[in-house]
């Protein structure tokens, strides 16, 4: 992990934190508000450059109450990433970086999940839950063949995008 992975986590760690402690009066409605599990639609996001990658989808946050801890109790990211390269040698991917807060609401944990495909204009089809999420960031890249991303595509520019952010 970089200096600037690092911060960022340091720096979103101590926002969570800082937000967990809030009072519930602090907004009008804090706590009253649950997400209506209704998919919210993301992308399209093109890798940077040429756009030789693609990624779009839907995401669905269930159970929000923020008078506790600013999470969403259950999130459902789906989508299809895309390779729009003619090269058999290179992949689409989408990479997304999941943040999730523990039971107590002072802990943040990142992890990663990717998603790539090799099969030019033939989108892969991707899902998946996870729950107590209060970030989710995309990011698209193209890239030679490999089992995992690699650092240029998961810690290098552009920024990451982010498609979820719990409210607060």
């Amino acid at each position: 992990m970089n200096h600037g992975s690092r911060a960022l986590i340091k720096i979103t760690t101590a926002a969570l934190l800082a937000m967990a402690a809030i009072p519930a009066t602090a907004t009008a409605d804090a706590g009253s508000w649950t997400g209506t599990g209704a998919p919210l639609p993301w992308g399209p996001y093109y890798s940077p450059g040429a756009r030789q990658a693609k990624a779009l989808g839907t995401i669905t946050a269930t159970g929000e109450n923020h008078a506790d801890i600013p999470s969403a109790a259950t999130i459902t990211v789906s989508g299809k990433v895309s390779d729009l390269t003619r090269s058999r040698a290179t992949c689409g991917w989408a990479v997304l970086n999941i943040a999730t807060v523990n039971t107590a609401g002072n802990k943040v944990t990142w992890k990663q999940h990717h998603v790539r495909t090799c099969a030019y204009r033939t989108p892969k089809t991707f899902s998946f839950t996870d729950h107590r999420v209060y970030q989710v960031d995309l990011k698209v890249c193209v890239e030679g063949r490999a089992a995992e991303p690699s650092i240029q595509c998961t810690a290098g520019n552009p920024a990451w995008k982010t498609i979820y952010l719990s409210p607060h």
